[in-house]
């Protein structure tokens, strides 16, 4: 239990607040996420405000935060582009998952390069972690009646708390100390 309790995860779960700020932040300077211009945009805006209360969770350093901020960002970017520019503006709940499938990939990938900075073995393992829970958040979005139609660049807050437990508890067993963590900056 102390392990628990020292660990990162229940701030990593508070970092959910970063969905709802990055969606409402990208909706008001690009609109909805309907065209790719607007879905890179969103993206990055989005991208960034969650990577920012990532690595607020984390309590990261400097560099560790603008690298976090960063990959983030591009990640979300280059995803929302490339499903935007495949299917449109995403409306169905399959399109959703596509969607967090594709997100959740590249960001993990991004990211990697930060956990294995701070010397973690299965680093890798990140990248279907992240995968798995943007497409379970963007499920869980649609699921509970919210609308997919005004073009929002991240799923709401339940699919939020969805996947930061589940990239929680993957970061918990990946990087058991924030010590550990706190070597990337």
């Amino acid at each position: 239990m102390d392990r628990l309790r020292d660990s990162i995860v229940l701030p990593w779960i508070l970092a959910v607040i970063g969905f709802p700020i990055g969606g409402v932040l990208a909706q008001q300077l690009a609109g909805p996420a309907a065209t790719v211009p607007a879905a890179v945009v969103s993206g990055l805006v989005a991208g960034a405000a969650i990577g920012f209360a990532q690595a607020s969770a984390l309590r990261l350093h400097s560099l560790a935060v603008a690298l976090r901020v960063g990959a983030t960002a591009a990640a979300l970017a280059v995803a929302l582009g490339l499903v935007t520019g495949a299917t449109g503006q995403i409306e169905t709940t399959t399109e959703a998952i596509v969607l967090g499938v594709v997100s959740g990939a590249l960001i993990g990938v991004a990211q990697v390069a930060l956990l294995m900075r701070a010397g973690v073995p299965s680093a890798w393992a990140w990248i279907p972690v992240t995968a798995v829970a943007w497409a379970v958040g963007w499920l869980i979005t649609a699921s509970v009646g919210v609308a997919l139609a005004p073009g929002w660049p991240v799923y709401g807050l339940s699919g939020a708390l969805a996947s930061q437990v589940i990239t929680g508890v993957a970061l918990w067993r990946l990087v058991p100390s924030r010590d550990r963590l706190r070597a990337m900056a």
